[in-house]
């Protein structure tokens, strides 16, 4: 054992089980899915349904077992095999009857004589409503689980905690339709022993309950501290990290104004379907963990897409916001989220060389261009700054252009200028940014903030809050140089009052 771990165990994290067994009980002989050196061993004895293979990138592998559980329910186990070996294990258990269902999964590994549970709970003061999304109740995975043989690593494992969900839909007239989740419970289900872990799945009639684990063929944590700090990260910033694993993807607390209309509304929420918070911890830790997280990312990102069968990420729940004011239905393309998609994969594809990432930020500045050619815009004096959001069934087109999010189009560009060569991007970027000045000052709000968005009249609305639009607009100085060494006034007061404001 590392000196950092026990450091850290002694310090801030509770040692259990080790050679004693906690008494969490062998699951009963039934199916068995084979992961790597171990198994998962289910309770029941189900009919295999099915057992797909597929895969949509060089990042991950996906293996997806379909069982029938008579008239009773169904079961579905994602086995997504990471480049690495490690693996994530997605359960997913249905229950279409009318009485409960309860089916114990647990892993083992034969040769372990030793073990020990890092808990990941925190004491924290209790989470006050957002004002956009309410109350989010999901709480980081129970902990991590290291596995070890006559003081041999064997393996570790990060284990979810569980979710119990209803699904809710509204359709529109016209073949359109909003999903989302309406989660009814979180539950602590692990339990472990020097033999293994398990979890007891329990679904009620009607419903879904979930769980998802992370099994790693080598220490997840390069040391204490990042560890430590993850966990505490993980409390603090809850709306920028996944706690809740799918088949289908990660899913995230939805704001107040969705339909079906819920207060415990969860889905897939693009912004955080991308693991950005992971992606950077990783980029500067190089922790395995955030790697996996990252792979994970890329499949759930692809897998969504491949689903929809389109070249973009379009959003499958309605904003009621959105809605009233634009008549805008699920599902439709929240410009902003795609942008920072694609500039994503684009970043990880150029670290690791890989083609088929990186082709997907030229591909999605052709699509922008494309909606910028059908005056999907708010046009200014000079330039123009493209609409947040687009969907073709929409009757009324003429949508508002966000600072933040014209900033960020125009850094795209940029950035496939810089990859490609191509002189339309570097044009493209250009016109955004006079779109931007042409307002000059005008965007500084009377308290020094500036305005959110510009209406296709040009009047300006909405307060910018948080610091993301004056890091934006940082970022972009550096990123012009690529095009133009020129400098721009009219930003820089922007920066400059925006800092004065966030200051305040």
């Amino acid at each position: 054992m590392k000196e950092w771990m026990l450091a850290a165990l002694a310090a801030v994290f509770l040692l259990a089980g080790c050679t004693e067994a906690d008494h969490s009980g062998q699951a009963a002989a039934g199916e068995t899915v084979p992961l790597g050196e171990l198994k998962l061993v289910l309770s029941q004895n189900l009919s295999l349904q099915n057992k797909t293979e597929s895969s949509l990138s060089s990042f991950y592998k996906d293996t997806l077992y379909t069982y029938n559980w008579e008239e009773r329910g169904q079961l579905k186990i994602k086995v997504r095999t990471v480049n690495n070996g490690d693996q994530f294990v997605m359960v997913q258990l249905r229950n279409v009857s009318n009485k409960p269902l309860s089916l114990k999964a647990k892993v083992t590994q034969p040769q372990v004589d030793n073990y020990y549970f890092i808990d990941w709970q925190r004491e924290t003061k209790p989470r006050q409503p957002d004002p956009i999304i309410g109350n989010d109740v999901t709480t980081p995975p129970s902990g991590l689980l290291r596995y070890s043989a006559d003081n041999r690593f064997l393996y570790e494992a990060v284990v979810s905690k569980q979710y119990q969900s209803k699904v809710k839909t509204k359709l529109y007239g016209n073949g359109q339709q909003s999903t989302i989740r309406e989660l009814t419970a979180e539950k602590e289900a692990l339990q472990h022993d020097v033999s293994g872990f398990s979890v007891l799945l329990e679904a009620l009639p009607g419903q879904l309950t979930e769980q998802w684990f992370l099994l790693a063929k080598e220490p997840l944590f390069e040391n204490g501290d990042h560890l430590s700090s993850w966990i505490d990260f993980q409390y603090t910033h809850y709306q920028e990290v996944n706690n809740w694993f799918t088949v289908n993807g990660a899913t995230q607390k939805l704001p107040w104004s969705v339909e079906p209309v819920t207060k415990n509304g969860y889905g897939r929420h693009l912004g955080t379907l991308l693991e950005k918070a992971a992606i950077d911890q990783y980029f500067s830790s190089g922790d395995r963990y955030f790697y996996d997280l990252m792979a994970q990312s890329i499949g759930n990102l692809l897998e969504y897409r491949e689903q929809k069968r389109s070249s973009v990420w379009k959003n499958e729940y309605t904003n009621v916001w959105l809605k009233r004011k634009y008549r805008l239905i699920a599902p439709y393309v929240d410009t902003q989220q795609n942008e920072m998609i694609a500039l994503y994969l684009y970043r990880i594809g150029k670290e690791f060389d890989d083609k088929e990432l990186m082709a997907l930020l030229p591909a999605y500045a052709d699509y922008l261009l494309d909606l910028i050619e059908i005056d999907m815009i708010v046009p200014t004096a000079k330039g123009y700054l493209p609409a947040d959001y687009y969907s073709p069934y929409q009757r009324k087109r003429f949508i508002h252009a966000s600072l933040p999010s014209a900033i960020s189009k125009a850094d795209l560009f940029v950035e496939a200028y810089k990859a490609t060569g191509e002189k339309k991007y570097a044009t493209a970027a250009r016109d955004i940014r006079l779109g931007i000045e042409s307002l000059g000052t005008k965007w500084i709000r009377p308290d020094g903030e500036l305005w959110y968005q510009v209406n296709r009249d040009l009047t300006l609305s909405g307060k910018d809050t948080g610091r993301l639009t004056l890091d934006l607009l940082e970022q972009h100085k550096k990123n012009w140089q690529a095009i133009d060494q020129s400098k721009s006034p009219v930003l820089q007061k922007l920066i400059d009052s925006k800092r004065k404001a966030i200051q305040r």
